[in-house]
């Protein structure tokens, strides 16, 4: 995502309405929410803080902010303060200036925020309320009598989600308070409030130690936190995102290789059994954030749904306790070193301070981590590292392991897992970076989108894309050094919005051509790039293509044709994309395929 992160805090402690008592926490909560979200190494947000505001000022704060959210922009509204119901069951957030019996007028009305929400161009929606009743905030995509229901397929699925602190028949609580106490002491944050800057500062709420924090992660940490607390308030989630929405990066989960991550959340428990292994080794590494990190990692472990992970996890978070102790006993001067655990300061020319991974240690970790995959299962060792990138002259110096278990270099790239088409490769390989220009064409757009931006683009590497269909998913990889330019743009696009619910194109040609307009009109997207077609490189079957003359729909080719100077090759399908498409074909005897165009793209999910 190229977007900017936007957060909004307003917290309202005093009232002039005496019917609302004074409360301690807010102004506390925004403080220490507003720190970890500006922290670059967390959230990286651009930080509006608001205490005590008046409902005028607040509503306009709250109306820019989703009125000048980009696309591609992620944006998270936080409330603090009183929530109340009025006669008719409706949440109004109380402000400064609220009066309890007139708080259409004084007060910030939760169908006014929900509206926002559902106005806004963002597709990367978070609001956060911690306040009483915090669960009687309005569903989305309301609508009045009489309007087309069409509108409510358009708002649908729009990338939103709501985290409350209680439900609609719940109070919220103060940390260490109850619903009579009087005020006393220093303010802190509240119980929900607290669970979430506890998560996202120290990384707890990481659950699957990849780096990343997801709203899905974030709120499974904060209910726990708040039911180990044992307030009687239940956190809420109405998440209407597909696919993951990343809200922060994890401070502990920078201290791990990604791949380690990665393998954590591979479906075959080959790969996650595997991976405890790795880990335990790790927790005898020299550097303390490292096996901090990999101690963190296991204790994820030990809840996994394979008895056998979690059996091992445990067994190498109790043998590591058991090191300890009589490492202690013996007043030894260095912990046990496992003796295929990589030194992690590496004594080569690009060696750093323990604790931080050094590229040839980074190397060094990847060819441990495929051999132990390669012993667990010859599939789970495609699947441990199924998104590398590539290296000088295409080729990313994968390594496996030998008949005796030692790494061996392999000499020759395997650019993809198992059970994806081959893609081709340039004759000449591009360099690192290319310069990308997306300059208009003048022509008006077949849906809104923005062009991205022109610069450095990356041109190596692997991205993993699962494109959602009416007939299933169809498992995808774009390739970066075979056209840049074009996945930066498809990926900006996805980012967008923009191939959702767009119709497919059946023809004469071999390909399911899909992200056209309204009857099969033209997909343009109001801007171009540079032409990166390969001369003379035939279109196979399993092939992913964009048209290089209008730069937006994509086409896969289920049959093998000639070279074509208007396509590009940007990537590959799976064989089991490939079967979905056969499917569909052998539904009718047409030649042209017609029927193809009931097929109906939903929406495309990047894998980071």
């Amino acid at each position: 995502m190229t977007g900017k992160r936007r957060a909004l805090l307003i917290a309202t402690e005093s009232y002039s309405d005496a019917t609302f008592r004074r409360l301690r926490a807010p102004h506390a909560d925004a403080e220490a929410l507003a720190a970890v979200l500006r922290d670059p190494a967390i959230g990286g947000y651009e930080v509006e803080a608001l205490r005590n505001p008046p409902a005028h000022v607040a509503n306009l704060a709250i109306e820019d902010l989703f009125a000048a959210a980009r696309l591609d922009d992620l944006v998270l509204l936080y409330l603090s303060g009183h929530g109340i119901k009025d006669d008719y069951g409706r949440l109004h957030l109380a402000m400064a200036n609220s009066r309890h019996d007139r708080l259409n007028a004084t007060a910030v009305s939760a169908q006014f925020v929900r509206n926002q929400m559902d106005g806004t161009r963002s597709r990367r929606v978070v609001v956060v309320l911690d306040c009483c009743f915090a669960g009687a905030f309005p569903p989305g995509s309301t609508h009045r009598t009489g309007e087309n229901a069409g509108a409510l397929e358009q708002l649908g699925g729009r990338g939103s989600a709501v985290m409350t602190s209680s439900s609609a028949l719940e109070y919220s609580f103060e940390s260490g308070e109850d619903a009579g106490s009087t005020l006393v002491g220093a303010a802190g944050p509240s119980v929900f409030t607290g669970a979430l800057v506890e998560g996202l500062r120290t990384g707890s709420a990481d659950r699957n130690a990849d780096g990343l924090v997801d709203v899905d992660e974030l709120y499974d940490f904060i209910y726990a936190q708040v039911e180990a607390a044992g307030k009687p308030q239940t956190p809420g989630l109405d998440s209407r995102f597909q696919g993951r929405l990343v809200v922060a990066t994890s401070p502990a989960g920078t201290d791990l290789p990604p791949e380690i991550g990665q393998a954590m959340r591979s479906p075959l428990p080959s790969v996650r059994l595997a991976i405890v292994g790795e880990l335990s080794g790790l927790l005898r590494s020299d550097g303390a954030e490292v096996a901090e990190a990999a101690r963190a990692a296991l204790a994820t472990l030990t809840g996994d749904a394979a008895g056998s992970v979690a059996a091992a996890a445990h067994a190498a978070l109790a043998r590591a306790e058991t090191a300890a102790k009589e490492a202690a006993d013996e007043q030894a001067s260095r912990p046990v070193k496992a003796p295929e655990v990589p030194d992690w300061t590496d004594h080569h020319e690009d060696a750093q301070a323990p604790g931080v991974w050094s590229p040839s240690a980074r190397r060094t970790v990847l060819i441990s981590l495929a051999a132990a995959v390669a012993t667990a299962s010859l599939v789970a060792a495609a699947t441990l590292f199924p998104w590398q990138g590539g290296s000088e002259g295409g080729s990313a110096g994968h390594a496996v392991g030998d008949s005796a278990g030692e790494p061996v270099t392999q000499t020759e790239q395997v650019r993809i897992p198992q059970g994806f088409v081959t893609p081709p490769t340039r004759p000449t390989p591009l360099p690192a970076q290319v310069t990308c220009q997306y300059p208009s064409n003048g022509d008006e757009p077949v849906r809104p989108v923005e062009r991205p931006e022109s610069g450095e683009v990356a041109a190596r590497g692997l991205v993993r894309a699962d494109i959602n269909t009416s007939i299933g998913t169809i498992p995808a990889i774009l390739d970066r050094s075979l056209a840049p330019c074009t996945v930066n743009a498809f990926i900006h696009r996805v980012g967008q919005g923009f191939y959702e619910s767009t119709p497919c194109h059946g023809g004469l040609l071999a390909t399911l051509d899909c992200g056209y307009g309204p009857g099969a009109e033209i997909a343009n997207p109001g801007y171009s790039w540079t032409n990166e077609v390969i001369p003379d490189e035939p279109n196979l079957r399993g092939y992913l293509l964009m048209d290089a003359t209008s730069h937006a729909a994509f086409g896969i080719a289920f049959e093998d044709y000639g070279p074509w100077e208007r396509t590009t090759v940007f990537g590959t399908i799976s064989e089991e994309g490939l079967k979905l498409i056969d499917a569909k074909r052998a539904e009718s005897d047409d030649p042209s395929n017609r029927h193809l165009s009931d097929i109906v793209v939903t929406g495309v999910d990047i894998q980071s």
